[in-house]
């Protein structure tokens, strides 16, 4: 406070324009030259931040790099924050953001910005008049008060993949955008809401060309389709079920609980000890108290690793807490996505955010939009879900090509059944037999165990369609040799067994 009252430079970073001297304010000539030219901009001109930015960009001018800043070019924000900077005008000032503890959290703050701070001539340079400064202030009340913030509507558009889609050029979020397009006639066209690069207009310092606007409802239903189809996915339902009943390992922070508790009650037994040595001192002893004060360190040093221990022990439960709060956590997204499309269907806006949010790390998209109407190009989830062995591609330049001979072919043998449909059991379908109830049957009956293979052959001889595809050796025929006679017979034991023939 006293070196700002003098007009002395009272720590910090040094601003751009300027070099910190034996701890004075020197002017900067080679970065000057960009200061004097956004205040000129911004007072003359009807150019905002924004439009400065990618002023300097094209008049080859760049920030230079140095400790708080090595983006060589001029963001927004910092153009806005050097307009405000009373510094520029020869000022010093203090006390014009405050850390203040944001209401109603344990330990999160904020930089509140102050009305009343102090504000007094400074001993360096000025690198624009004040007067030049007054300028820009007024231009920048009037802005403020142009763009000033109202309550949102409560209806307000939620965008549901902003920051989660990223800029196929730069890498960068993407961000949910409204276009309003008037008619002739004043009115207004209906809305259209897109998806753009947020460095698409340098607001950051950073600049991409990409200037796409993705269709948003086209995209957000892309991607809602793209899961509900891995889902339905039966391998892919049978790896979230087994993720939910998955046990969560904490045998490690169990086993580290359990040597703090261990070692806690070590030293609870030598803080006890030691005061009951304490209490045994015959006050009469010469070395009494030499004795005493050897007591109270050795005391002291045990209350200290008792605390280090109790420490390390909330610290140990706190970890396995969250641990287990993931589990939960991850556990409901697995359940919902079970169910995902009759869920998703039901969410609102904000509830289908929260739910992609925690679901989806990344969607990555094509520069250019393809032939068939697709953008979509990859989904990249947080939760470990999909194993390594399963894929799902969304390109359409990935895939898998079969080429095969189509040929009517006579099962090898039939057996002809009559069924009175009337008698017939609408729901036997749900119990027709699977591969691996048929191996269990066979080897409990006749102690063969055969394949899925043999299964197959057996039922394309008894004329039974068959419903999974196995992979066959790469023949001209496409046929394996003959199920064994024995195996053969007791598979088709096992078929009528299950009324499957």
């Amino acid at each position: 406070m006293q070196k700002a009252r003098e007009g002395k430079w009272n720590g910090g970073f040094t601003p751009y324009g300027y070099s910190l001297i034996d701890g004075k304010l020197e002017v900067n000539e080679e970065e000057a030259v960009a200061i004097r030219m956004i205040f000129d901009q911004y007072v003359n001109t009807d150019l905002g931040a924004n439009g400065i930015a990618k002023y300097l960009e094209n008049h080859g001018i760049h920030k230079i790099a140095r400790q708080n800043g090595k983006n060589p070019l001029f963001a927004a924000v910092l153009i806005r924050r050097i307009i405000q900077n009373p510094v520029y005008s020869g000022k010093i000032s203090y006390g014009r953001r405050r850390t203040e503890k944001v209401h109603g959290t344990r330990n999160e703050y904020r930089q509140v910005k102050k009305d009343d701070y102090l504000l007094v001539d400074g001993l360096h340079e000025a690198l624009v008049s004040e007067e030049v400064w007054e300028q820009a202030q007024v231009k920048v009340a009037a802005q403020a008060k142009k763009y000033e913030k109202v309550n949102r509507d409560k209806r307000e558009k939620i965008h549901l993949l902003s920051e989660i889609l990223k800029c196929p050029v730069c890498g960068a979020g993407m961000y949910g955008n409204k276009s309003i397009k008037k008619r002739k006639d004043g009115s207004n066209y209906k809305d259209f809401y897109y998806y753009g690069c947020k460095h698409r207009n340098m607001t950051r310092g950073h600049k991409c060309d990409y200037k796409k606007q993705v269709h948003e409802e086209m995209l957000d239903a892309s991607v809602a389709e793209v899961i509900s189809k891995l889902v339905s996915n039966p391998k892919f339902s049978d790896l979230i079920r087994n993720k939910i009943n998955m046990e969560v390992d904490t045998s490690a922070l169990d086993q580290e609980i359990e040597n703090y508790k261990i070692q806690l009650r070590k030293l609870y037994h030598n803080k006890d000890t030691i005061l009951s040595d304490m209490d045994s001192l015959d006050y009469e002893d010469k070395h009494y108290q030499r004795r005493k004060t050897d007591l109270e360190n050795h005391l002291y040093k045990t209350y200290d690793k008792i605390d280090d221990a109790e420490e390390l022990l909330v610290s140990a439960k706190a970890k396995k807490r969250s641990l287990l709060a993931d589990k939960i956590t991850g556990d409901n997204i697995y359940k919902a996505l079970i169910f995902f499309d009759k869920l998703y269907a039901q969410m609102n806006e904000a509830e289908k955010r929260e739910f992609l949010s925690q679901l989806v790390d990344n969607v990555q998209i094509y520069e250019e939009r393809k032939e068939n109407g697709q953008w979509l190009k990859s989904i990249e989830f947080k939760l470990p879900i999909i194993e390594k062995e399963f894929t799902l591609s969304l390109d359409n330049n990935a895939q898998n090509e079969t080429v095969v001979l189509l040929s009517q072919q006579k099962p090898d043998d039939t057996i002809e059944i009559d069924l009175d449909l009337d008698e017939l059991d609408a729901t036997s379908a749900e119990l027709k037999a699977t591969y691996q109830e048929i191996k269990d049957y066979v080897l409990k009956e006749s102690g063969l165990k055969v394949s899925s293979l043999y299964i197959s052959q057996v039922k394309r001889k008894c004329g039974i369609e068959v419903g999974e595809n196995y992979n066959l050796p790469k023949s001209e025929n496409a046929r394996v040799s003959q199920c064994p006679k024995e195996k053969e017979d007791a598979i088709k034991a096992t078929l009528k067994y299950f009324a499957m023939i």
